[in-house]
């Protein structure tokens, strides 16, 4: 059974942090509401790539759920074809909410290895 999520992007924009993190909570929180979810932000580098990575995790983040990994992975994307101006001014609102859980995004380095993916050991 997998352990939940992956959602792995490059974001072309100076302020891609606070737009990862923006597209990760708003995302999270949302889904939060319904289901038990925990996820992390990792800015990962690999040799010269660097890119993010979102993880989504819970008891109903698996194989046998395929249906809300669907859903999750979809809000993600329609919400990250919207502007970065749409997406910080959502992300405000929605931090004003009493119950709003933020994830800050963390710093890994990986190394290739074609054996083992041990991405979520981070977790």
């Amino acid at each position: 059974m997998e352990k939940g999520l992956e959602i792995t992007f490059k974001v072309s924009d100076i302020d891609e942090r606070q737009i990862t993190e923006a597209l990760a909570n708003i995302v999270g929180n949302e889904f939060l509401e319904r289901i038990e979810l925990d996820w992390r932000i990792f800015h990962v580098k690999l040799e010269d790539e660097r890119f993010f990575k979102v993880c989504y995790t819970g008891p109903k983040m698996s194989r046998l759920h395929p249906l809300l990994e669907k859903e999750v992975r979809m809000r993600f994307e329609t919400l990250s074809l919207s502007s970065k101006d749409e997406i910080l001014k959502l992300y405000r609102e929605e931090e004003k909410k009493k119950a709003f859980r933020r994830q800050y995004t963390r710093e890994v380095e990986e190394e290739r290895d074609l054996w083992q993916d041990n991405f979520w050991a981070y977790f």
